[in-house]
Formats: structure tokens, C-alpha cells, sequence
């Protein structure tokens, strides 16, 4: 029987079954070398060499293992080149999803801690308070400048103030017809 060299460094057979080791194995489904113990003693079928077909292994799995509780990618990680030629699982569960979320809120709380990160909400109040404030400031500006311009000019005040106060809500209303986008 003519052996062949597989990407994992194990021997496989002419007819392309590729067989490792209970180690190899175990590395090859993301589980511990004693998990593949305990699944052997469970069904896993091993060959007479103690070495375990990687098709066959995967299918066992498949098929004795429960979906909701596997943690293993059975068809390869991803990244890695699926020796099987099977569709690969989708990764990770909901415990790895878990895991990933407690690890960005971590993320978030230390770079809070540093200065680095700010607060979504109390970043909208604060552009939104100095929004508030500008165009209040803005509003004022008619009252304190019509009286200024009518006596320079000699017009009447209630038409200064009415022409600036026009003047001055267009200007606003355009402003706000374009507001300023956050990032997300």
C-alpha cells in the first residue's frame, strides 16, 4: 500500500482516508486529547492501529454529538484548509459568542477608564445642550443688536428687529436642515 503525506504530517492511505492520531484528531475538532478518549470509549470508531479516520471521526461526531452543546468546528477551523472536502460548520457557539461580548464590554470599561472612550449618550446632550445654547444665543442677538442698528440708521425699531429676526431664524432653519451625523 502506497502512503501519502497529508497537511497534518500523518500518513494516509492511497484512496485519500486520511487517519490521525487521537492527539491530531483532538487538535483537528478543537477538543482536548482526553475528550477523543471519552468519545472512543463512547463510539468513535478507531482503526486496529489506534488511529482514527478523519472522515469517519467527523461523522460520528456529527451524529453522536449534541449540536447545542459542540464546541468544535468539525470541518476545520476556520482559515485552516478543510481536508475533507465537507461544508464547514459555522464557528463558534453560544458560549464563544458570550465569551466575545463580556470580552468587548471589558474592552470598552478599560479604555472608559483611560479617557479614551466616550459616552454616546453623554455626548448627545453635550452637542446638544451647545446646539441649544448657540441658537439662544443667536435669537438674543436681534434684541441686543436692533436697537443698535436703528439709531445708527434712524429706522424704526420694530422693523429692524423683524427684518433680523427673519434674517436669523432662515439662517437657523438651514442649519438645521443639515445636521451633524455622529459616527455609530
Amino acid at each position: 500500500m502506497q502512503q501519502t503525506h497529508s497537511l497534518f504530517g500523518e500518513s494516509g492511505n492511497q484512496n485519500g482516508a486520511e487517519t490521525l492520531s487521537k492527539k491530531g484528531f483532538a487538535e483537528l475538532i478543537g477538543v482536548s486529547q482526553g475528550r477523543v478518549s471519552q468519545m472512543v470509549k463512547a463510539g468513535l470508531p478507531v482503526l486496529p492501529n489506534g488511529r482514527i479516520n478523519v472522515a469517519a471521526g467527523r461523522a460520528w461526531c456529527e451524529e453522536n454529538t449534541d449540536p447545542n452543546r459542540r464546541r468544535a468546528n468539525l470541518a476545520g477551523a476556520p482559515g485552516q484548509p478543510d481536508m475533507s472536502g465537507l461544508v464547514r460548520l459555522p464557528a463558534g457557539s453560544a458560549r464563544a459568542a458570550r465569551d466575545a461580548a463580556e470580552a468587548d464590554i471589558a474592552r470598552m470599561k478599560a479604555e472608559r477608564m483611560r479617557g479614551r472612550l466616550l459616552d454616546r449618550r453623554t455626548t448627545l446632550r453635550t452637542v446638544e445642550s451647545y446646539a441649544r445654547a448657540e441658537r439662544d444665543s443667536w435669537l438674543g442677538f436681534v434684541h441686543r443688536v436692533a436697537p443698535l442698528l436703528a439709531a445708527e440708521t434712524g429706522a424704526e425699531i420694530s422693523a429692524v428687529a423683524a427684518i433680523l429676526d427673519r434674517e436669523i431664524r432662515d439662517h437657523l432653519a438651514n442649519l438645521a436642515a443639515n445636521p451633524v451625523e455622529l459616527p455609530s
